[in-house]
């Protein structure tokens, strides 16, 4: 067992205020040179993320993919940024910049009575998705996120999300069941879908030329529940503003069944994905190991036949 590590919360505390004190024009520049600080103590993460770009652009230059690399961290230090700003972004600055489109589809969803289920990722700044929405959606909005290995991080990034963001935080661990609760009370839920699944969690599904583990929770509550599926995406357009995209929802094939149904659905909401990271490569996270767990038949590993039924947490969380 490793020893846990916790970041003093005066710490935290001291560093949100003092972004804050930026103010958001200067606050975006130094977010810009925090991602390169970031780049430069973070080098095998920039490996990755080179290796990542290469293999999902193999015709790119090597210039391209360092420059996408180079530009992926300064927007993660500037989301950074942003994200410990929102205290002093009321409604008005938000919708000014912040615009969103399509979001009268996902009232035509909330009237069928079964709820929302908005499928997200870690692209653009998905923090303001939740925030944005917020008010727009005459429901309240949970967002299904995961634990952090830094308890005082953990804890410091959560309350800060329910104070700011307008959303409530739920767990990933265990969460099926509540999940169900809520959309059953016709209330929205927003999940993420693009990070490494297990073997036992995962369908393997393409993702930018390669098979990726990909959660299927959320295809099966789709199923389970006759629910709709709404992707919604956010990238950044300039400095200070974002655009957010409500998709048409994404409704299951009744002519499929079983793990089928399950793979097509979990390959629809990864194409969407895939189309969105091609038009701004550098506003997802390549730093991240999308693709370690490997196909049975790649690596000779045996799991069981089958995949769980059970209602687990959709997505991997924020």
């Amino acid at each position: 067992m490793g020893i846990e590590t916790k970041t003093p919360m005066w710490l935290l505390n001291s560093l949100a205020l003092g972004v804050r004190a930026m103010g958001p024009e200067f606050g975006s520049k130094a977010g810009s040179l925090l991602g390169d600080t970031l780049r430069f103590l973070m080098k095998s993460k920039g490996r990755l993320a080179r290796e990542n770009l290469r293999a999902a652009f193999p015709d790119a230059s090597d210039s391209w993919i360092r420059d996408t690399e180079k530009k992926m961290f300064r927007h993660l230090g500037r989301m950074g940024v942003e994200f410990l700003q929102f205290p002093d972004k009321d409604e008005a600055w938000l919708r000014k910049h912040v615009q969103v489109s399509g979001i009268e589809r996902a009232y035509e969803a909330l009237k069928l009575g079964k709820g929302a289920l908005i499928l997200s990722a870690h692209f653009g700044n998905w923090e303001y998705i939740f925030k944005r929405l917020s008010y727009d959606f005459p429901k309240d909005v949970y967002a299904l996120t995961r634990r952090i290995k830094d308890p005082n991080v953990d804890l410091f990034v959560k309350k800060y999300r329910e104070a700011n963001t307008g959303a409530t935080c739920i767990l990933q661990d265990n969460a099926g069941s509540q999940i169900v609760r809520i959309l059953k009370r016709n209330g929205i839920v927003i999940t993420v879908l693009d990070q490494n699944a297990g073997l036992k969690e995962g369908a393997f599904v393409p993702f930018f030329g390669r098979l990726a583990a990909t959660y299927t929770s959320t295809a099966r509550l789709s199923l389970r529940l006759g629910l709709p599926v709404i992707p919604v995406l956010g990238h950044r357009t300039t400095g200070l503003d974002h655009f957010v995209c409500v998709m048409d929802p994404i409704i299951p094939d009744p002519s499929l069944c079983g793990e089928n149904a399950v793979e097509v659905l979990t390959a629809r909401f990864t194409g969407l994905l895939e189309k969105a990271i091609r038009e701004y490569p550098e506003q997802w996270i390549w730093l991240h190991n999308r693709w370690k767990t490997r196909p049975p038949e790649e690596t000779g590993e045996t799991v069981q036949n089958g995949k769980s039924e059970e209602l687990t947490a959709p997505g991997d969380g924020a």
